[in-house]
């Protein structure tokens, strides 16, 4: 699109339509601006606009329920909108809705042109490939939180990819909430209706990897006593999320590779490829990029699996979600009496820690000391030490550092001396024995009966300690 074309702003903030308009204006385009959807479909039908800016909150009508009807007036040309309240939610509803993109306030007049000039050049292109997101419930998912920047980038990008069957790269250090994203990702696709099944390759008998995933042939090897589907036939219609991708052996990766390309496999020992309909998700906290430079991951795998990349940003790059993050947590802890809120000198600290193991850590921090706090007020003697760098949660695994990782809890504890409390032991359970309870279930696949053998107690007790930590 030239510059001389119109382009019409929605908004009833007298500044914006003002910076839009000299800017703008100073690059050649015909600015029409109006301060109520009502006023601006009346120019959008006159004008014809290149390109529509619209506000979510404006009087009257607000700009969400109103951009059907631009839509309409202005044809295949995209609509920018604008919102002071940016969740998924509502960058889901924006873009199902024929949004191109999305502005979070307040924001950079500069980042504003950047992309009003991506979608000029994009207009070319049907909307509905970028538009057609799926049916969301009310909540589209209530466990990804954050309304920091950092979040306002990941959600436009979920509500981008959400509706069509590209493969997604999920990238960001441990603990981030890279599976939540592959979550919303499958809950606001035309695929939620079917199975989602995240996958761990590591945690999959290695010698047997490629028939847990492909399924087998009767007799395809000692034990093979009859056909078997794996975890791609299973979740026919669904969503896969492959966890940590960087693990998958390399002579798996080749078979990955032709469902990616042809969208077929074959099960082991089986002489008929099979259909697959499944789209794939995977996630990394490793740099595939650097490992396929050496020959440690497949390159074409990783461009294939790469058609879209969103990166889960760490905690301390968002620590204005310190604070609801901490509450969210609060409220997700079903305990028999749970505290009623944080003090001012916890949040602090809370926004002082440095949180290498990210928002898993800031939500084991919280289930801690809800638990100490024993209903009353959160105080920051309630607070476990912070995670070490370079610690189980944060980083690659040391088992030679977990001793002295418990020893230091320990001594920081004791040294707390909170309360005269002496039950040392139950409050380091309420630490490690929920992760170590999720980790079995998601090993397992979720069945409780394999994660209790797996972890060697009664499916009656693992039943127990799931409900005392709210995990039930």
């Amino acid at each position: 699109m030239t510059n001389g074309s119109p382009i019409l702003i929605v908004d009833d903030e007298p500044a914006i339509c003002w910076g839009f308009e000299r800017l703008l204006g100073e690059e050649g385009f015909h600015v029409f601006t109006a301060g109520s959807a009502e006023k601006g479909l009346e120019l959008a039908k006159e004008t014809k606009p290149a390109l529509v800016v619209l506000d979510v909150r404006l009087p009257g009508e607000d700009g969400l329920s109103a951009l059907p009807r631009f839509r309409e007036a202005i044809g295949e040309a995209p609509v920018i909108v604008i919102t002071a309240f940016g969740d998924l939610e509502t960058a889901v509803r924006a873009v199902r809705e024929g949004a191109a993109d999305y502005l979070t306030k307040p924001f950079r007049i500069e980042d504003a042109l950047r992309i009003l000039h991506a979608a000029l050049k994009k207009q070319s292109a049907p909307v509905e490939e970028l538009a057609t997101a799926a049916e969301s419930s009310a909540h589209t998912n209530s466990s990804l939180v954050g309304r920091s920047a950092a979040m306002q980038k990941v959600y436009r990008q979920i509500a981008m990819v959400a509706d069509s069957d590209l493969s997604v790269l999920i990238t960001g250090e441990t603990g981030t909430g890279k599976e939540l994203i592959a979550k919303a990702i499958h809950e606001n696709s035309h695929r939620k209706a079917g199975p989602y099944l995240p996958i761990a390759p590591v945690a999959l008998n290695p010698s047997l990897i490629e028939s847990e995933l492909f399924g087998h042939a009767r007799g395809a090897f000692t034990g093979a006593t009859e056909d078997r589907d794996g975890l791609f036939a299973l979740a026919g219609g669904g969503t896969i999320l492959l966890d940590e991708i960087g693990d998958l052996p390399l002579n798996t990766q080749v078979k990955l590779l032709r469902v990616l390309e042809q969208r077929e496999f074959t099960p082991v020992g089986g002489g008929r490829a099979r259909e697959s309909d499944v789209r794939i998700l995977a996630a990394t906290n490793a740099d595939l990029r650097a490992a396929s430079d050496r020959d440690e991951f497949r390159r074409d795998l990783y461009f294939r699996l790469a058609a879209v990349e969103i990166h889960a940003p760490p905690l301390r790059e968002r620590l204005e979600d310190i604070e609801l993050l901490a509450h969210h947590f609060l409220s997700l802890a079903r305990l028999e009496v749970s505290p009623k809120q944080l003090t001012p000198e916890v949040l602090r600290e809370l926004r002082q820690r440095p949180w290498h193991g990210n928002v898993r850590e800031l939500r084991n921090t919280i289930e801690h000391a809800a638990v100490v706090s024993r209903g009353q007020p959160i105080r920051v003697d309630h607070l476990p030490a912070p995670m070490p760098a370079g610690s189980p949660i944060s980083g690659k695994m040391n088992v030679e550092n977990l001793p002295e990782m418990v020893r230091a809890w320990a001594r920081h504890e004791i040294g707390q001396g909170a309360d005269g409390e002496s039950n040392l032991h139950d409050r380091f359970l309420a630490v490690v024995e929920p992760s170590l309870l999720e980790a079995a279930l998601e090993a397992t696949s979720g069945n409780r009966a394999a994660a209790a053998e797996l972890l060697g107690i009664h499916r009656g007790t693992l039943r127990e300690r799931l409900k005392r930590y709210g995990l039930a």
